[in-house]
């Protein structure tokens, strides 16, 4: 075998069967999201729709990489997973770096990096790819602020959305001066030598973005792009000498984990919630997971009616959630609520008496820094706004009312209460099991298995 590794690509001439086979089994995937809506389709009598389920059936399933007669060619995010059949090939790599050298003095010096963070630095400027996993609270954006600094290129952040690319903005303002630093989305469109970008924006002028020169792509809680929107920013940009992703949970629930290896390759330091409650860069959690005996029907395969039904207009679910978080408030704790439903957390910010951080108003952010300066004794914020890239410090108690049933939301909401600040060195953590909803109490208990992979501090209430 002849094989070309480029920045973008690998080009495989004569690949042997057992390649060809591996590639088959491994280098695809099955969305798992349009699996469910096929599901669905196929069993509604009335909305069935036999276009549009041959449709998902043609989209559920995908492949990264092309076999044209005797040239495969895949993503060169996915080298180290071909490696083992490839040895002892013919092996030319024409991979080279991109950018241009910019000057990068400190305008205000970042904290100094802790051992494991220098260490993730030192793996990323070995390594052309690579992702870095670290728990919420371990200092992604410290990272990439020092790696920023060292390699001295001219660097494209992309973010998720608005809120992370407007803390990573700040950040950067604050490390290398106002003059160096631009941004792309909500209403901007500065590109400088460091630009921080919104996913979506980026996406609507990807063609123009391509015909930049950076010399390093950071893409900042990948698991958290939607995928398709992910994978174009980084098939566009593959040309990059340098391109990484930050993300605290490395996988998806859609089934869709390969194309984020793709676009960033391997894993090069994983650092879990686990390790940084052990080494005590984190806060220990404390579980403490109720039973309520809600009633009403049991909508067995829709999460949304079992919501409304156990949750959402259940006395005895609300009368709970309520009534813990009044008594954490009222003893002194800092207290974050996170809710899946605006109609619910409206309804628990106006009865205890706490701002509400939705997201779609101005003053989201200024209550999650209310909450960490201890100017308010708690916080409701929906999952979307608060449990992502969102730097939540001062928790002492974090209640999970947003019955979140994959691992990743979860194990990114836990994250929320975990930052040490000042004398903190604990976080309660309040969970809910709805007995009367049989996929929400699937979903609780499966959140308790997440939380014993974590500590064996967790505590199951019982009725």
């Amino acid at each position: 075998m002849n094989i070309d590794i480029h920045n973008d690509v690998i080009r495989i001439n004569n690949p042997s069967e057992d390649l060809i086979n591996f590639v088959k089994d491994t280098l695809c995937y099955t969305d798992k999201s349009k699996q469910y809506q096929i599901k669905r389709l196929s069993r509604s009598t009335w909305n069935r729709n036999e276009a549009l389920i041959r449709k998902l059936e043609k989209e559920s399933k995908g492949n990264l990489y092309t076999l044209n007669g005797n040239i495969l060619e895949t993503h060169t995010g996915l080298l180290h997973l071909i490696e083992d059949y490839i040895e002892g090939s013919n092996i030319s790599d024409s991979r080279t770096e991109t950018g241009r050298t910019v000057a990068l003095p400190w305008a205000e010096k970042p904290y100094d990096l802790r051992p494991y963070q220098e260490d993730a630095i030192i793996e990323m400027i070995a390594s052309r790819k690579g992702l870095v996993n670290f728990a919420t609270g371990l200092g992604k954006t410290l990272v990439a602020t020092h790696l920023t600094k060292r390699l001295r290129l001219n660097t494209l952040i992309v973010c998720p959305s608005e809120s992370v690319a407007k803390q990573f903005y700040d950040i950067f303002v604050s490390a290398f001066g106002k003059t160096k630093v631009g941004l792309y989305g909500d209403g901007k469109k500065k590109i400088n030598d460091l630009t921080i970008g919104i996913a979506a924006s980026i996406v609507r002028s990807i063609d123009d973005f391509s015909k930049e020169d950076f010399g390093m792509v950071i893409m900042d809680e990948v698991h958290h792009c939607p995928a398709n929107t992910f994978f174009e920013i980084a098939n566009k940009l593959s040309k990059c000498g340098r391109f990484y992703g930050l993300t605290a949970t490395d996988y998806r629930s859609d089934g869709k984990d390969i194309m984020i290896t793709a676009g960033c390759g391997p894993v090069l330091i994983r650092r879990d919630i686990k390790w940084g409650v052990e080494n005590g860069w984190l806060a220990e959690p404390y579980f403490i997971v109720r039973e309520v005996d809600t009633k009403g029907k049991d909508f067995k395969d829709d999460k949304l009616k079992s919501y409304k039904e156990h949750v959402l207009n259940c006395p005895a679910m609300k009368n709970r959630i309520y009534s813990d978080a009044r008594s954490m408030i009222d003893s002194g704790k800092s207290v974050l609520i996170l809710v899946d439903e605006v109609a619910h957390g409206k309804e628990l910010s106006d009865q205890l008496g706490v701002p509400f951080a939705t997201g779609q108003d101005s003053k989201s952010q200024e209550y999650v820094e209310m909450l960490n300066e201890g100017k308010i004794s708690g916080l409701v914020g929906t999952d979307g706004k608060i449990s992502e890239g969102t730097d939540t410090k001062n928790v002492d108690v974090l209640i999970m009312a947003n019955f979140t049933a994959s691992k990743g939301p979860v194990i990114q909401a836990v994250g929320r209460g975990l930052r040490k600040q000042g004398v903190k060195t604990k976080c309660l953590i309040l969970d809910y099991v709805p007995k009367g909803s049989s996929m929400l109490s699937r979903h609780a208990y499966n959140r308790l298995s997440f939380y014993r992979q974590i500590t064996n501090k967790v505590k199951l209430i019982r009725l």
